[in-house]
Order: C-alpha cells, then sequence, then structure tokens
C-alpha cells in the first residue's frame, strides 16, 4: 500500500491512528514553504521521454529507491539475501531538506519497483516529483507507520504552520522508528512476495536491534546529572532523541535547517547555555560550522565559556566509513558523544 505522509512542502501529510494502520494515499499541496522546481521538472519530463530504454537496473534486477541514509540502511538490512538493486538520494554529507533530484535520481524514480521516502516534509524540494503520476503508486513513507501518540510539533517562529505541522526527524524516536521498520518490512513482503518469508526474518532481526539500542541509549542518558541533559546543536534534529530520553534541546536553526541563523535566535540560545551551563554545544555533519563557532562567541560574549563537541553528530545523514556508515552504528556514537561530553558514563 502506498503512504503519503508530507512529501514536501506545507501540505496536508496522512497520520495514522495506529502504529500498524496505513492510510490509503492522500494528494497534497505539496511546496508552498519552498520554491517549485519547474525548469528541473519540465527537463526531467523530457529526458523521460528519451531515456525509456534505459531506465531502471540494466540487469533486470529490481530497484529500491531511499531517499535518506536511514532509509537505505533499513532497506539493506530487510532485504538481506533478495535480488534487489538500492539507489539512495542522499548519501553522507546531503541535507534532505534542500535536497533536489539530478537527472540521474530521476531515472532512477521513474524505473525503480519501490520508493521509500521519509515524509512530514523533510524531502522537501521532491514532492512535486514524488507526486506525479509515475511515482506516486508506488511511492511509501516511514511517517505514514509512525505512531501518532509519538509525533511532535514543527514549531517555526513559536507557531505550528497547519500545512506542515509535524517534525520529520522520525528517526531519532527509536521506539517509533522501530515501528516504521516494522511496517517497512510488511510492505515489502508485498513487493516481494516470493521473498516474503525471509524479509520477515530479517525485519524482526533488525527491529530486535533497534530495541536493543534503545533501551542502551536510555541506560547511557541516564548517567547524566539532571543539570546536564541539556542538547545545544546546530539545527533543530533532536527533539524526538530529547523527548525519548528526558532531555531538554534547543538549536539555532529550525527543524527545516535554514542556511543562516538569525541574530535573536543566536542570542536567546546563548543566553540559555550561559544560564544552565551547558559545557558543550554540538556541531552536526550536515551545518555550518560557523553557526556553532557564532554561538561559542555569543557565550563567551555573555560571560560563559563553552566549548564545540571535538566531533559533529550525525542528524539527518549517516557517514561515509564505518560506523558512522549505518543508522544504529550513527546513532550509538551520537549517544557516546552526548553523554561523554555532557559528562556522564
Amino acid at each position: 500500500m502506498t503512504g503519503f505522509a508530507g512529501i514536501s512542502g506545507r501540505g496536508n501529510p496522512l497520520v495514522v491512528d495506529t502504529a500498524d494502520t496505513l492510510r490509503p494515499p492522500m494528494r497534497l499541496n505539496l511546496n508552498k514553504r519552498l520554491p517549485r522546481r519547474r525548469q528541473f521538472l519540465t527537463a526531467a519530463v523530457a529526458l523521460l521521454a528519451v531515456s525509456c530504454s534505459r531506465i531502471g537496473s540494466t540487469s533486470g534486477i529490481p530497484v529500491l529507491v531511499a531517499t535518506t541514509g536511514h532509509i537505505h540502511d533499513a532497506l539493506q538490512r530487510i532485504t538481506d539475501g533478495v535480488p534487489v538493486e538500492m539507489h539512495l538520494l542522499c548519501g553522507p554529507g546531503v541535507d534532505p531538506h534542500s535536497y533536489g533530484a539530478t537527472s540521474r535520481d530521476v531515472i532512477a524514480l521513474e524505473g525503480a519497483k519501490g520508493i521509500i521516502y521519509n515524509g512530514f516534509h523533510l524531502e522537501a524540494q521532491l514532492g512535486e516529483l514524488l507526486e506525479g503520476p509515475n511515482m506516486a503508486p508506488k511511492a511509501w513513507a516511514m511517517a505514514g507507520a509512525f505512531p501518532k501518540e509519538r509525533i511532535l510539533d514543527w514549531v517555526d517562529d513559536g507557531e505550528v504552520d497547519p500545512g506542515a505541522p509535524h517534525d520529520p526527524h522520525i528517526w531519532n524516536h527509536l521506539e517509533g522508528w522501530g515501528t516504521c521498520v516494522r511496517a517497512l518490512g510488511e510492505h515489502l513482503q508485498g513487493l516481494f512476495p516470493e521473498n516474503a518469508e525471509l524479509i520477515a526474518e530479517n525485519t524482526a532481526a533488525y527491529a530486535a536491534e533497534i530495541a536493543e539500542a534503545d533501551q542502551w541509549a536510555a541506560e547511557r542518558i541516564a548517567t547524566l546529572p539532571e543539570g546536564r541533559r541539556v542538547l545545544i546543536s546546530g539545527h533543530d534534529a533532536f527533539n524526538y532523541f530529547a523527548k525519548a530520553y528526558g532531555m531538554e534541546t534547543h538549536a539555532v536553526l529550525g527543524v527545516g535547517n535554514d542556511p543562516e541563523a538569525d541574530i535573536r535566535t543566536m542570542q536567546e540560545v546563548a543566553a540559555i547555555c550561559a544560564e544552565r551551563k551547558v559545557p558543550v554545544i554540538f556541531l552536526e555533519s550536515i551545518t555550518d560550522p560557523k553557526i556553532t563557532q557564532s554561538l561559542e562567541e555569543n557565550c563567551a560574549a555573555l560571560g560563559w565559556q563553552t566549548r564545540v563537541a571535538s566531533q559533529p553528530l550525525y542528524s539527518d545523514d549517516l557517514g561515509e566509513d564505518p560506523p558512522f556508515d549505518t543508522f544504529l552504528g550513527a546513532f550509538r556514537t551520537n549517544v557516546d558523544l552526548i553523554v561523554t561530553s555532557l559528562g556522564g558514563k
């Protein structure tokens, strides 16, 4: 079943009533938040018209397209042993909030057997493409399976926009992400019924690893002193993480990883750092290091000496090398860095 859950822009995302029930696709008012890419789409349509013979896998093996590294890793784990090829859109260092598909991506999307995306407007530049007549029937959103009771608001300038009300960084809530992974496994069993048993086994094993990592993270973060459970990061990607593990989080940039920080927000976050005596602020792998450097300087101007963590956090992407190139590897690295930097064990 196809699940549309806020592909991009400021549309009306699909929210499920239960963790394991998906609704039919919805038509969305897409790309209100970010400008449309009409010239690109016109070129893409022309390219597809002359490239039909080259679409998809030349080996005849079915192709699955993933928009993010977190989803790509889940697909690899769940389809281990299944003859399938993968195409990843947003690799290491790439921000899915602003990513626009290349001509190669468009060809892969058109020829894919399935397209798995995050939803809740994470892939803000891809909505018009993914809701096209050739893509929509095979596009499936992880957000469509995220438990409704765990969904957090997408707050921008103190308000929730009714067109795109949900925080898209759902992979940072491991309990909810595990639910999404199990639903993805069921979806893939439908795509590959001849390998349904293997996919079910792989899904169960991976979901168990996610649950184990969730318990491990809770135990590690519990070692933090109460006054040190404040996470300051570049952009607002860790709300689900903080909610799950009893932390407080603040960021200079918004949920959408805006390219520039406004002075007021920078000063507000610096004031929190100084008042709460936050010892470390965290750079992210996809944010400009000048953001955290500027925050460090603003804290110093208020008489508080904080420092930037020695390593970046992985927020919207994964790394290139082990263990950062897998979702759980990057997650465990984040937890280790946060706990050791803030004085835990």
